[in-house]
């Protein structure tokens, strides 16, 4: 969702984001990403994985199984009542957000859940950190940017908080047309 307003957001310090080489197999592999998102092929050279973020030490090995145990064991989201439902994506981002300290941005419910429940880890929604670009001037707001932020509603992305929402509004004074 955010890659089209800063292209340079896994590339660029400032953003304070990375990403992991499992999601950027699944944004360039999967049919679900190939269809919806059809132009993320010209981002190709920008959604590189941090090298930073190997999951090939002691600390990371010992979350993703504790992780995996906590699955197999059959742990129920409070939320929903429901097992959680993890991919080996993510439960491989749940490892990395546990053992390096990572906030996430997910619009996956189940590792949204899963993380806040049995990790006490808060997920950023894409709008909140679309405010924060605004806010320390990394992205200027215009009109362009807000065809994007509109498209999010044509491409069925989840609805994002309120709270940003209201923030987004007085950060840029344009009415918020997503999700």
């Amino acid at each position: 969702m955010l890659i089209r307003i800063a292209p340079d957001m896994f590339v660029d310090e400032r953003f304070e984001c990375v990403t992991v080489k499992e999601v950027c197999e699944e944004i360039f592999r999967t049919t679900r990403f190939k269809t919806k998102y059809p132009w993320r092929v010209h981002y190709k050279n920008k959604i590189l994985p941090s090298r930073l973020l190997r999951g090939k030490d002691d600390d990371y090995d010992l979350n993703l199984k504790t992780i995996e145990q906590l699955l197999e064991a059959g742990k129920t989201s409070v939320k929903t009542g429901k097992a959680f439902g993890l991919s080996r994506v993510d439960t491989r981002i749940a490892a990395y957000a546990t053992t390096y300290d990572l906030e996430i941005s997910s619009t996956d419910n189940s590792l949204i859940d899963f993380l806040s429940q049995e990790f006490d880890k808060e997920n950023r929604s894409p709008l909140a950190i679309l405010n924060f670009w605004i806010e320390k001037g990394l992205v200027p707001w215009n009109e362009d940017l807000l065809k994007i932020v509109e498209d999010w509603e044509e491409n069925g992305e989840p609805v994002q908080p309120a709270k940003d929402k209201a923030a987004f509004i007085k950060l840029t004074g344009a009415k918020y047309a997503g999700p």
